[in-house]
């Protein structure tokens, strides 16, 4: 009868020491492989947050901010893409000058449904993507930034 006592809390030490290992083994499998560093995706904000911003309060040569010459020329074209072409050539050289490196995308919501006023770099390839939203009057323009 002394021997299988002994065996039992044998058995019984032995599962308890096997409890840590499939915690391990539980924590493995479930790390993800692919981590997504928040400081990157946090700077994107920023980055965007930044520059919408800058966007709703640099005056421009004619008294007017940049979102409020982009909205000029999208209000005052008679055709949509004629509209697009004249708020590109406001805002892309804004961009360029501000992001650097950083890819873009720049569109309106409100009345182009999303339309794309200007980019850089493939937006469906981008995996950290920061966003801004700013509005001008009736315009909604979403600014996204990413590497």
């Amino acid at each position: 009868m002394l021997n299988n006592n002994k065996g039992l809390f044998f058995s019984i030490d032995m599962v308890l020491a096997l409890i840590p290992i499939f915690i391990l083994i539980l924590t493995i499998t479930n790390t993800n492989i692919f981590p997504t560093h928040p400081y990157i995706t946090k700077n994107y904000f920023i980055e965007a947050q930044d520059t919408s911003e800058l966007m709703a309060q640099c005056i421009g040569f004619d008294d007017y901010t940049i979102l409020e010459e982009i909205s000029q020329a999208l209000s005052e074209g008679k055709d949509p893409i004629q509209a697009i072409v004249s708020a590109r050539n406001i805002a892309e050289p804004f961009l360029k000058k501000n992001l650097g490196n950083r890819n873009y995308l720049l569109v309106e919501m409100n009345y182009l449904k999303g339309m794309e006023i200007t980019s850089k770099g493939n937006f469906k390839d981008a995996k950290n993507v920061g966003v801004a939203v700013k509005t001008n009057g009736n315009y909604i323009y979403k600014l996204y930034v990413w590497e």
